[in-house]
C-alpha cells in the first residue's frame, strides 16, 4: 500500500482547513469591533484558502492522476492559484460590487510564498510523492 509522506506541506494544509473551519464557525460570531481582529476575520480564509488548496491539488495529482508531484507542477499550482484569486477579486469588483480588496490578494500572495519556499528550505522530500 502506498503511503503519504507527511511534510511541512501537509502541516500547512491541515493548518489551512483548521483556519477554514474556525472561520465558519465564527463567520456569524462578533466577539470584539477591534480592528485587528476584523482584518485577522476578514484575512485569514484567503491564508487558509490557499494552503488547503494547495494540499488539495497535491492529492488530485498524486491519488486522481496518479503522478508524482514535482517542483515544475508545484510551481505551475502555486502561480495558477495566485492568478485565480486575483482574478475572483477582480470579478467580485466588477459584477458583484463588493470592492477590490488589496489585503486579500496580499495575504494570499504570503501564504502562497511560505507553501511555495518552507519545503524547499526546509528540504522536504514531499516532492517524490509517495513511496
Amino acid at each position: 500500500m502506498k503511503k503519504l509522506k507527511f511534510g511541512s506541506m501537509e502541516i500547512l494544509g491541515y493548518i489551512g482547513i483548521l483556519i477554514w473551519v474556525a472561520v465558519i464557525l465564527l463567520r456569524g460570531v462578533r466577539l470584539s469591533d477591534n480592528a485587528v481582529y476584523l482584518f485577522l476575520r476578514g484575512s485569514l480564509p484567503n491564508l487558509g484558502a490557499a494552503w488547503a488548496v494547495t494540499l488539495f491539488g497535491k492529492w488530485i495529482i498524486l491519488f486522481v492522476f496518479k503522478q508524482a508531484y514535482t517542483m515544475k507542477k508545484h510551481i505551475i499550482f502555486c502561480l495558477g492559484l495566485a492568478v485565480l484569486a486575483l482574478a475572483s477579486e477582480v470579478i467580485h469588483d466588477v459584477f458583484f460590487g463588493s470592492p477590490f480588496d488589496f489585503y486579500d490578494i496580499l495575504v494570499m500572495i504570503v501564504a502562497q510564498l511560505v507553501i511555495f519556499f518552507l519545503p524547499i528550505v526546509t528540504r522536504d522530500k514531499y516532492f517524490k510523492g509517495y513511496d
